[in-house]
């Protein structure tokens, strides 16, 4: 059995193995898929089914304490309406000291009041926006950073394919290479050591040493385009960590402008 025989089973055997390794993963995820989607459907089933009682018992005890203030409103105003007519009657002479006096009393307390609510609602709004600010920075920072990480397995995953190609045409290239050079020298046998068989072999080497000569020219070629797109790739790794940590120090930047 020849070389490119042996190759070429050994490549067929190859390829059937992936196949049933690719059949068997496919099978695989489609069993998972099925059982997750079944174990989800139970899940939903079952927060329906809390939720109902849920609503349910709420609904109960709702009722009941709608029920229960009702008459202790209606036993709290008639007891307000006795209360109220007998204050009414005790207070009547003495309303004028007392409206002037209250009148007195809610004036100053409005005062307070109006003060103390300012004071309060500038507090609260300088504490909302530094729990926005906050809010803003930690999102952004999250949002760079998935962003950036999205772009490194982007970046890796291409490279990781790149280098796969590139080492499967190499093999391939290799292999044809070999099995060219065995059928020549399998022709060369052949023909013996006739003139036109020399004259064949030297056109043949000719060929063979312009071929190297291509082989270098394109081996060549291909490392100088490999290093101008790892130099491109470099260049744009560092321009996408400036664009980050410039969008992460920006909320910084406009929190020191609203302070100052």
């Amino acid at each position: 059995m020849g070389t490119l025989t042996e190759d070429m089973m050994r490549l067929c055997g190859e390829i059937t193995a992936l196949r049933g390794s690719r059949e068997t993963l496919m099978n695989s995820l489609a069993r998972e898929t099925r059982q997750a989607k079944g174990q989800v459907e139970d899940m939903r089933a079952g927060f329906r089914k809390a939720h109902g009682k849920m609503a349910a018992r709420t609904k109960a005890e709702r009722t009941k304490f709608v029920s229960h203030m009702a008459a202790d409103v209606s036993g709290m105003l008639h007891q307000f309406g006795d209360a109220h007519r007998d204050m009414a009657t005790r207070t009547k002479r003495e309303n004028v000291k007392f409206v002037t006096d209250l009148a007195t009393g809610v004036s100053g307390f409005l005062i307070g009041f109006q003060s103390a609510f300012r004071e309060q609602a500038a507090e609260t709004n300088q504490a909302n926006r530094a729990f926005v600010n906050n809010v803003a920075h930690e999102v952004s920072g999250l949002l760079g950073g998935f962003h950036h990480a999205r772009n490194e397995m982007a970046k890796t995953s291409k490279r990781e394919r790149g280098r796969f190609v590139s080492g499967l045409k190499k093999s391939v290239k290799g292999m044809r290479e070999e099995v060219s050079s065995d059928l020549a020298g399998a022709r060369q046998a052949w023909a013996g050591l006739s003139p036109a068989a020399r004259k064949a072999k030297e056109e043949t080497e000719r060929k063979a040493r312009m071929a190297a000569e291509q082989k270098a020219r394109a081996d060549a070629e291909l490392k100088a385009r490999e290093e101008a797109d790892r130099k491109a790739k470099a260049q744009l790794e560092m321009k996408s960590k400036e664009e980050a940590e410039k969008a992460k120090h920006e909320p910084t930047k406009k929190k020191m402008k609203e302070d100052a």
